[in-house]
């Protein structure tokens, strides 16, 4: 039977939006694992109120032990609020003419097999970008480490160690335009800006290579800052990119300057940062430094670390470090295998995605990420059909949008594990 453009839109909804949708939560690894919130949306921005502080009034104790039966002074509690902005994802595809002839003839099944082909790229092109920006996605794009040699000295460049999306941050220094790139450099701890900025970024010959990037410091490093791990934050675009209008990714949620229009310094609302080695910008990884991580979220937050993500080559480094904790019953084995498919750090899973910059380890507890989503995503049909037709092109053409963000509601639960060395 032929079909007219609207029954192939609904042709194009009806068979393949499902089929898109698995591939993309199936896909997208880190954004799948994420709670699923319901919230109310007033236009675009969502409203999440989180816990910041406490006073009690009349100053003294709040909670008491008292056989005299004193009730102990009020306590009154603190809350801000996240607004949280939705992000608008899109994807355009096109439709050849010819192949709308053929449906219109009749030959469904040709139709078919071009979308079967077209959306399997679509699906892995906009499953890309989302995982990219599930990690990266805004103003943060990574962490940077120093060694104690760098300390104490005025401004001028300085060589960090780099963990996060080096590609990202390439194209920033490497884009078109006027002038240099600057970012702030925030302690993950604290929330606090590191003095004077970065007033420009470069990269030399191998930098890349070796997750390593040239910054050029304002007022230098101040003794302790090299035990520190600090989230580089983009203040200044040279690339024509535009990286507010991103989803803020892991990266910004547990540091940035601000959390959804909240200045963090002084609130609790900081990640945890860890560095193995001061003395140096990297150094190998141990089991130790892992324990240490999840011992000091616990501390912080008196939350447990489920989750742990790392880039896959990372994952080399972290199965050298089991071959001393194998212990093999000879009497029981029936099968030798050599190498590991599922990982994991004292029962805390371990998952890797290509999206996770080298060099370090992100530590999350799940519970507190929210996907916030205003619209689920889907093929645009707002005059009723999922295609139209393109301007003096024998096309037609449609586009898939999702309408989102990412969110935090507890960094401090969460961990970083910067200056590893790289595989």
């Amino acid at each position: 039977m032929p079909l007219s453009t609207n029954e192939i839109g609904k042709l194009l909804k009806e068979f393949f939006l499902s089929p898109v949708q698995e591939q993309l939560n199936r896909e997208t690894i880190a954004l799948d694992m994420f709670e699923k919130a319901r919230v109310n949306w007033a236009g675009r921005v969502a409203i999440i109120p989180v816990h910041t502080g406490s006073t009690v009034a009349l100053g003294g104790a709040s909670v008491q032990f008292s056989d005299a039966g004193d009730v102990p002074n009020a306590t009154t509690q603190t809350f801000s609020k996240l607004s949280v902005e939705a992000r608008r994802l899109l994807a355009r595809f096109q439709v050849d003419g010819m192949v709308m002839t053929a449906a219109r003839k009749g030959n469904t099944d040709q139709v078919i097999n071009w979308m079967e082909g077209s959306m399997d790229l679509l699906a892995e092109d906009v499953r890309d970008k989302m995982n990219q920006a599930v990690f990266s996605g805004g103003e943060v794009v990574g962490f940077c480490t120093f060694r104690t040699a760098d300390e104490g000295g005025g401004p001028g460049a300085v060589t960090a160690a780099f963990f996060g999306d080096i590609t990202k941050l390439q194209t920033e220094v490497g884009g078109g335009g006027v002038g240099s790139p600057t970012a702030d450099l925030i302690d993950v701890d604290t929330g606090a800006v590191l003095a004077g900025a970065v007033t420009d970024i470069a990269f030399a010959a191998g930098d890349a290579a070796a997750c390593q990037v040239g910054l050029t410091l304002g007022a230098g490093i101040a003794v302790g800052d090299a035990a520190k791990v600090w989230a580089l934050e983009l203040t200044s675009r040279k690339a024509g990119i535009e990286y507010s209008e991103e989803p803020v990714g892991i990266y910004g949620n547990i540091s940035s300057t601000a959390l959804f229009g909240i200045t963090r310094a002084g609130t609790p609302l900081n990640g945890n940062g860890f560095k193995p080695e001061n003395a140096a910008q990297r150094m190998a990884l141990s089991l130790d430094h892992i324990q240490e991580a999840i011992d000091g979220v616990l501390n912080e937050s008196g939350e447990d670390i489920d989750v742990i993500f790392m880039n896959p080559l990372q994952r080399q480094s972290y199965t050298a470090l089991l071959t001393a904790n194998i212990q093999t019953m000879s009497d029981k084995a029936g099968r030798g295998d050599g190498g590991f498919t599922g990982l994991s750090y004292g029962g805390v899973e371990i998952r890797s995605s290509r999206a996770c910059g080298r060099g370090g380890m992100i530590l999350m507890t799940m519970k507190h990420w929210k996907l916030l989503q205003l619209d689920k995503g889907g093929f645009a049909d707002f005059d009723g059909s999922a295609l139209s037709r393109v301007a003096n092109n024998d096309a037609a053409e449609g586009y898939y949008r999702h309408y989102y963000n990412t969110a935090c509601t507890r960094p401090n639960a969460q961990a970083v594990i910067a200056g590893i060395n790289i595989r």
